[in-house]
């Protein structure tokens, strides 16, 4: 706000002996464009202190050519209010909070381009009366028009900077869930299914590719009957892929929470390098596409059904390919990051699991160094029925939050975990233990599960609101 009022003492007489009617109305569309986005900003956590700094911004512009006669007009303020309206709206029917951050960092390139313009023939026009003039009017004291309208570029230069820089198109609606092969994926899923159709309004989407001709299996509703029976969710073949989308709405705010199963370990390849030779590698078995389209739209369910109903043949060949991509795209795209830990191996840890977790955490601190700017974390040890008995507990009570701390601080006796910690001071890390059997104590027998009892499942729903 400091820099917005610096500015305008800066130019204000500039600028209100030089504006024409065109120059207001198009002045006008942009400060009404800009805190009718910034508003529109504030639905989103993340991109919330990004349309705090546009209302700071712009608001000291609102009031200062409001106070003016004939500068603001409303055949720029009504089409700038309608277009960042529009642009809000359009982020609700579409579930992308995105949207707006992203309109909003176009049309800001294209105020300060514009407004460097005006103000530079401005500046041009003083040169050329101070020129005209037999005797100087500005010697350049740092008390005139001239040195004003220098100190105005320096200040709007600022002002642009951090606009970009934190006016960001960030997906925060869009949540992918990650973990290894066996790591609790297939009953989370379920939980959250659970909550969604319960609590969010939600709705499911699916895309299933099998060369084992099973794909009917893997649809939640006959995963959830077969559980009923007592049969537990078969894992993933390496010859399966299956992509799920659960799709809410908490009051007026969308979420979308994307799972990948597979058959197989992926952790390890997710670089750039074995990125980009993946792409190569699918669009050599598919040269009907390029690698650009592949490099843009692989990480979207629609189009990995499309290639499925398209090219079958083909992919059923580089089917560790397009999940490898897809995976590493997902990351790079979403908002939000779920990393799953299979509680398991903090229930063996002095039986290999220390160093199945040191290794893990390793690869996740790896991921998120890779993809973490802009991003939220969480990660959530699933199982927790098999580490502490949670019977009795409440899902959302103190003794659920001291046993979810107690498995946090085994946790952090691994140095790989304790690095992920460090980096919390840079981006958000969240930590949440979860169980989709919250009837069965630690103590008793195995037993087989026929229905979903989430245990704390909600709180992941609510990391993605």
């Amino acid at each position: 706000m400091a820099l917005s009022i610096g500015f305008l003492l800066a130019t204000s007489e500039q600028i209100v002996l030089s504006i024409v009617w065109y120059i207001a109305a198009i002045l006008s569309f942009f400060i009404a464009l800009f805190i009718s986005s910034g508003i529109g900003m504030l639905f989103e956590e993340r991109s919330r202190f990004g349309g705090q700094l546009l209302l700071a911004a712009f608001l000291p512009f609102l009031y200062f050519f409001w106070s003016q006669d004939n500068i603001l007009r409303l055949d720029g303020l009504v089409p700038g209010m309608l277009s960042g309206v529009g642009f809000i709206l359009h982020s609700f029917m579409n579930n992308r909070f995105d949207i707006v951050a992203k309109r909003t960092r176009f049309f800001l390139k294209l105020f300060f381009v514009g407004m460097v313009a005006f103000l530079f023939a401005i500046f041009i026009n003083l040169i050329s009366k101070e020129d005209m003039r037999e005797i100087p009017q500005y010697a350049l004291s740092g008390s005139n028009d001239l040195f004003m309208i220098m100190l105005s570029f320096f200040t709007l230069m600022i002002l642009y900077a951090l606009l970009m820089k934190f006016v960001r198109g960030i997906k925060a609606s869009d949540v992918f869930v990650y973990g290894p092969s066996k790591s609790g994926k297939t009953l989370l899923l379920l939980a959250l299914y659970n909550q969604f159709v319960h609590y969010y309004n939600g709705r499911r989407s699916e895309t299933i590719i099998s060369s084992s001709r099973e794909e009917d299996y893997y649809r939640i509703e006959n995963m959830l009957a077969e559980l009923k029976n007592g049969k537990q969710p078969k894992s993933n073949q390496k010859t399966d892929l299956t992509m799920y989308t659960l799709m809410g709405k908490k009051s007026i705010k969308p979420i979308e929470f994307s799972f990948v199963d597979y058959g197989g370990e992926f952790t390890e390849n997710l670089t750039p390098d074995e990125y980009f030779k993946a792409i190569l590698r699918i669009s050599k078995q598919i040269p009907e596409i390029d690698k650009e389209t592949f490099s843009e739209k692989i990480g979207n369910h629609e189009f990995i059904k499309d290639l499925k109903d398209k090219h079958p043949d083909e992919i059923a060949y580089i089917l560790d390919q397009l999940v490898l991509a897809h995976i590493y795209k997902k990351l790079e795209s979403a908002g939000k990051v779920v990393f799953l830990v299979d509680g398991e191996h903090i229930v063996s840890y002095h039986e290999g699991g220390a160093s199945y977790l040191t290794r893990l955490f390793g690869q996740y601190s790896r991921i998120m160094e890779l993809f973490g700017e802009g991003k939220s974390y969480a990660i959530v040890v699933t199982k927790a029925d098999k580490i502490k008995n949670i019977n009795d507990v409440m899902d959302n009570s103190k003794d659920a939050l001291n046993i979810e701390k107690e498995i946090f601080n085994m946790l952090t006796e691994i140095d790989t975990f304790k690095e992920i910690q460090n980096r919390a001071t840079k981006e958000p890390i969240h930590f949440y233990a979860v169980s989709a059997n919250a009837l069965k104590g630690v103590d008793q027998q195995e037993e087989t599960i026929k229905n979903i009892y989430p245990w704390r499942v909600e709180q992941i729903a609510k990391f993605g609101f």
